[in-house]
């Protein structure tokens, strides 16, 4: 054989290599090759840092289990505001040490996207059971950033705001927020105080932002209804078993019932529509991020039908009844059915402009209460 066709041979071979692997990229998908190159090089990072808050943590502990060779670091906050200013107090110091924070929407947005903290996201799903949106709430990813491409939210339940004492009134009474304003229930409301933070301030954002209330309805309900408010859910919970009637924002009703106490939440729709609320359910990339891949890894694995799956399953055990997933193609049989959404129900969101909106609404309540103590 002479020189010549050996040198053809090998060019035919090369050739035949090439075509084979090029079909054998093609018959995965590019997804399939941009997956597994994603792996491999978060398997060569070893690692990925997740700062979270509260329940998710269960699910991210997970993690350790599917992808053993990806050593996952958990840093743990009581609060969003606690533990974004630990993450904003490494990163004045040099030290870029989160690759992904999950939270609830207040701090992505008011404190990591102003620091320019946060990585676009959509580039970072690989997997298409994650990147197809038809598979999420209303066919579509949930943003809460300005840009509406860097907080991801995954978690979406009904708001339940009010609760009443089942020996002095009916479920079936309450079909509207209109109706805590007859007359007959002057001075037999009280509610969590949504002048600070906690659930009562997305119950006053809903308020202040629905055109079916506004400040006509808070007027009424705040300055004419001689509602008791409390900084103390206890408190509030105690008082709605023994002299109130209804309660607005009474976040422990659920445990109150579970105790024995006459109390339950109103669960059917109301006329204004529902407010969704979402939990400690919004993720971010952190930018930059000291293992990339690992993060993209993370991501796509806590967003895919396993992850939030488990999400739900995890949460509900921990005690959190309400953590339901904006996945709509997962089973939905750990959530209980009043918090879980519909497609066809009337529900209010709020956005990135919500800390100016409820700081508006909290400076109407306190003109309010002001005028009432007169």
């Amino acid at each position: 054989m002479n020189l010549k066709t050996c040198l053809l041979i090998s060019l035919l071979l090369v050739l035949a290599f090439s075509v084979r692997a090029l079909w054998a990229a093609e018959s995965k998908g590019s997804w399939q090759v941009e997956w597994e190159k994603a792996l491999k090089s978060a398997e060569s990072e070893g690692e990925v840092s997740v700062y979270v808050v509260d329940y998710p943590r269960f699910t991210v502990e997970h993690f350790r289990k599917i992808y053993p060779k990806i050593k996952l670091t958990v840093v743990d906050g009581p609060s969003g505001p606690e533990l974004s200013s630990r993450l904003m107090a490494e990163r004045r110091a040099g030290k870029y040490q989160a690759d992904l924070y999950i939270a609830g929407q207040g701090t992505h947005v008011s404190i990591l996207y102003p620091a320019k903290a946060l990585a676009p996201m959509p580039s970072a799903l690989i997997l298409p059971e994650v990147k197809d949106e038809s598979k999420w709430f209303r066919g579509k990813h949930r943003y809460v950033d300005p840009e509406a491409n860097r907080s991801f939210v995954f978690q979406g339940h009904r708001g339940l705001y009010i609760s009443y004492n089942t020996r002095r009134t009916k479920s079936d009474e309450i079909k509207s927020w209109w109706d805590l304003t007859q007359a007959k229930w002057r001075g037999q409301i009280v509610g969590y105080d949504p002048s600070i933070a906690g659930v009562a301030r997305n119950a006053l954002w809903f308020m202040y932002k629905n055109p079916s209330l506004g400040p006509e309805f808070m007027n009424k309900i705040f300055g004419e209804m001689d509602i008791a408010l409390s900084r103390n859910p206890q408190q509030v919970v105690d008082w709605l078993a023994g002299k109130a009637s209804l309660c607005i924002a009474c976040n422990d009703a659920e445990s109150g019932k579970e105790q024995g106490l006459p109390v339950d939440v109103i669960t059917q729709p109301l006329k204004e529509g529902d407010y969704i609320a979402g939990g400690q359910g919004v993720v971010s990339l952190m930018t930059p991020a000291p293992h990339p891949n690992a993060a993209r890894v993370f991501l796509n694995w806590f967003l895919s039908r396993e992850g939030q799956t488990l999400y739900q399953e995890y949460s509900v055990k921990s005690g959190q009844l309400n953590a339901n997933s904006r996945r709509m193609d997962i089973t939905k049989d750990v959530i209980r059915p009043e918090y879980r959404l519909r497609e066809d129900g009337l529900y209010w969101e709020n956005g990135p402009t919500v800390d100016q909106e409820t700081a508006e609404a909290t400076k109407l309540l306190k003109e309010i209460l002001a005028r009432r103590s007169r």
